[in-house]
């Protein structure tokens, strides 16, 4: 983990000293709306929108709001005579992410701008998870539990690198993203009946991915 948050520092660093001189794209505003999406190893994707102010049009600051939801469990809590219903088995969260966003010096090419990317940020994600129980003690009549936790990691640091085309008011980012997210955190917290959902689900404690944002400049 010291090596990822030191390999972290270091790409936000070569970002910062790239550009210093980037100030070379005609379109510029301080306005920035976006919609982006990621993949990831952990079996994750996610959808959110986001505002920035570009104080340059080589570094701005804002908030995102997404939902992120795992798309295969690689655990599933249950016993001889319940389990966690399959509407829940899969982890989801709402959250928010401040983070910065830092270009390089643009390359020119026709009407568009190339450039290399990077957002530095926080993942804040909503510190609860709520899940249903379905218990067949008595077959066939099946009762439902709800069980809650507000304990497990919510606070994650989160980098995405890659590069950048901007055409007139419109862009589109993509490339690497990198979190220290562990996704089983807070169903790991929960338990039933004295069971922890510990056993369960596996610890995943980095997160690597591809991203993807279409931007507009107003």
């Amino acid at each position: 983990m010291r090596n990822n948050l030191r390999i972290l520092w270091i790409a936000i660093a070569a970002f910062t000293a790239t550009a210093s001189g980037a100030s070379d794209i005609e379109y510029f505003t301080h306005h920035r709306a976006s919609v982006s999406g990621t993949l990831t190893s952990s079996l994750t994707y996610s959808a959110e929108m986001g505002y920035h102010y570009m104080l340059r049009d080589f570094a701005g600051i804002g908030i995102s709001l997404g939902y992120w939801k795992n798309f295969y469990a690689e655990g599933w809590a249950a016993e001889s005579n319940w389990n966690i219903s399959s509407d829940d088995e899969c982890p989801s969260n709402l959250y928010l992410r401040p983070s910065v966003i830092i270009k390089s010096p643009a390359v020119r090419i026709r009407d568009a701008y190339l450039s290399l990317y990077g957002e530095p940020g926080v993942m804040i994600n909503l510190p609860y998870q709520r899940v249903a129980i379905e218990s067949t003690s008595e077959w066939p009549k099946t009762d439902y539990t709800f069980i809650s936790t507000t304990k497990g990691q919510w606070l994650a640091m989160e980098l995405r690198a890659g590069i950048c085309i901007d055409i007139g008011g419109c862009g589109i980012s993509a490339g690497y993203m990198f979190s220290n997210y562990d996704i089983n955190s807070q169903y790991r917290h929960l338990s039933y009946r004295g069971v922890s959902f510990n056993r369960y689900y596996p610890r995943k404690p980095v997160m690597h991915g591809a991203f993807l944002s279409l931007s507009y400049n107003f």
